[in-house]
């Protein structure tokens, strides 16, 4: 679903600005802005109709962009394990996810790793995940967003609910349902 949707991209201003990058740490580290970095959506100039915007966008590896509806049905969850904050896209408020909670529960001896240490596709060890509801990133795997079993129900429960679109869930550990 996340790539039937426009992409958050960097806006034309800080392209080249590399410091930009800087604040969008994907160690699971809290941040803080003095201001609201900018971005814009994707526009792809060999298509005629551009991809839609969602409530939920993905902007780079291991980060999500919220809209107002989304913080709304989603962001006291989200904020258990996260910030949220504040960007602005084309003028308006929306809110950048930064998963804050880095668990140790990849097994690297299981997981395919390609040379240079990138974990290519992930091996959980189950009993490391939390039976709770949990949304978490991984230390082995900074660039992904995962969560287990009772934050994906409530997740989807709330997303239902409220009729949020741009978000979807991939099964990477145990048996798929």
């Amino acid at each position: 679903m996340i790539d039937q949707v426009s992409m958050l991209v960097v806006t034309d201003e800080d392209r080249l600005n590399f410091s930009f990058w800087d604040q969008f740490r994907d160690d699971g580290s809290s941040m803080h802005w003095n201001k609201r970095p900018k971005l814009q959506p994707f526009v792809d100039k060999k298509r005629k109709k551009q991809k839609p915007r969602a409530d939920i966008s993905p902007f780079r590896p291991g980060g999500l962009a919220l809209n107002g509806k989304a913080r709304d049905a989603l962001g006291d969850f989200l904020s258990q394990f996260g910030q949220l904050l504040e960007i602005d896209v084309l003028g308006e408020v929306e809110y950048y996810y930064n998963v804050t909670n880095v668990l140790t529960s990849v097994d690297l001896n299981q997981s395919e790793v390609v040379p240079g240490g990138f974990v290519k596709k992930p091996a959980f060890n189950a009993s490391s995940v939390p039976s709770q509801a949990t949304v978490f990133k991984d230390a082995a795997v900074l660039s992904s967003i995962y969560v287990n079993d009772a934050a994906k129900l409530e997740l989807e429960n709330r997303i239902a609910e409220s009729g949020i679109r741009g978000i979807g869930f991939k099964q990477v550990w145990g048996a798929a349902s």
